[in-house]
């Protein structure tokens, strides 16, 4: 059975994102990336439609606007000269992974490497800690993320680093971190950035 094709922002039939939302997104705000992400690539601005149309991707699998959202990324990446050999992603939590069946960064990483024409390989391991989802900013920037590599890469790879939103920047900080550590030459990037308060 088909099920007809609906607009994961607002949930209207046809494209994702329909017209109108789509009309109302709005690029990331023209302000310095957050510390230890220098050169971070985004899409979009995360607020509007913007927001269920991420949400809907990692919380419920919705993958309407999943081939939008890396074909735009890829594209970004694209038009800030960024030279890519391989794309990862930085890995949820273990439980969040079972909880879902799934993992929303690899989605988009695999399917921005698809946009990208490069390979997607899973080089990162996430180290038991707490999710960064929910918690205040000061306690996400104080204890984050902590990653290793999986496997062995090439020193000078030029690695594209993918995530779904930026926030702190704490998760995908400490995965950039890990692969540089690995001798890799890591890109942050991501689908949506949180605008910084005023």
């Amino acid at each position: 059975m088909l099920l007809a094709a609906r607009c994961a922002s607002c949930g209207r039939s046809g494209a994702s994102p329909c017209r109108a939302c789509h009309a109302e997104l709005r690029p990331p705000a023209p302000e310095p990336a957050p510390p230890g992400l220098a050169g971070l690539v985004t899409l979009l601005r995360y607020e509007g439609p913007a927001r269920p149309l991420v949400a809907r991707l990692k919380y419920r699998n919705h993958r309407q606007g999943l081939g939008w959202l890396a074909a735009g990324l890829a594209r970004r990446v694209t038009e800030a000269g960024v030279t890519v050999d391989l794309v990862t992603w930085a890995p949820t939590t273990a439980r969040h992974r079972r909880e879902r069946g799934f993992d929303h960064a690899e989605l988009l990483a695999r399917a921005v490497a698809r946009e990208l024409g490069v390979g997607c390989r899973p080089l990162l391991h996430r180290r038991p800690g707490p999710p960064q989802t929910g918690r205040p900013a000061a306690a996400r920037r104080t204890v984050g993320p902590r990653f290793a590599l999986r496997e062995g890469l090439a020193a000078g790879t030029r690695v594209l680093v993918v995530d779904d939103v930026v926030t702190t920047g704490a998760t995908l900080r400490a995965a950039v971190a890990a692969v540089a550590r690995g001798g890799g030459r890591p890109t942050p990037a991501a689908v949506a950035r949180t605008p910084a308060p005023h």
